[in-house]
């Protein structure tokens, strides 16, 4: 694990910069056991990251908050020194609407942010996007009884800009 506390915070910070749209990141640090459960009881994620925040003590963790209210959970990945993980949390919509969603899950991206952007904007958002789009269609549905007409599978990304990555790690557009 990175030795300082601020590496997740430059991180975060440096990811967040680089997804497409506008992204800001709040980083959290953690006095007490108890208080990393703030975020992570939001974590939509049945995987790798569900599994480092029940079996580890998290010192700190970073929550990235982009266009249509998305939301993504940062932390340093356990037993995986210069790792991240990076994880889609749960709308604010009650739960009995997610059921029939696949969780989006979150993925391990390595701790050069433009290589982890271009990840997390090939593998992750789309699947994040897909699902909050499912949630979002059935929560609309429960309150009106019809579904609601036009609305997609996908949400639409404002203030789009490139992906910034590398040389060589260009990500696919689906």
């Amino acid at each position: 694990m990175p030795r300082h506390p601020t590496d997740l915070s430059g991180f975060a910070t440096a990811l967040a910069a680089r997804l497409p749209g506008t992204w800001t990141s709040r980083y959290h640090q953690h006095t007490a056991y108890r208080e990393q459960f703030a975020l992570a009881h939001q974590v939509w994620d049945l995987g790798h990251v569900h599994w480092a925040v029940s079996e580890f003590v998290l010192r700190h963790d970073a929550e990235l908050n982009g266009p249509h209210g998305q939301r993504l959970y940062v932390i340093e990945r356990p037993l995986k020194p210069g790792q991240f993980l990076v994880a889609p949390l749960q709308p604010r919509i009650k739960l009995r609407h997610f059921d029939g969603v696949d969780e989006p899950n979150g993925i391990a991206v390595p701790g050069d942010p433009p290589r982890a952007a271009a990840a997390v904007a090939r593998r992750l958002l789309p699947r994040y996007q897909h699902a909050l789009a499912a949630v979002r269609r059935d929560s609309a549905t429960a309150r009106t009884g019809q579904p609601t007409p036009g609305m997609s599978n996908a949400l639409p990304l404002a203030d789009v800009r490139p992906v910034h990555t590398p040389s060589g790690h260009a990500p696919t557009r689906h």
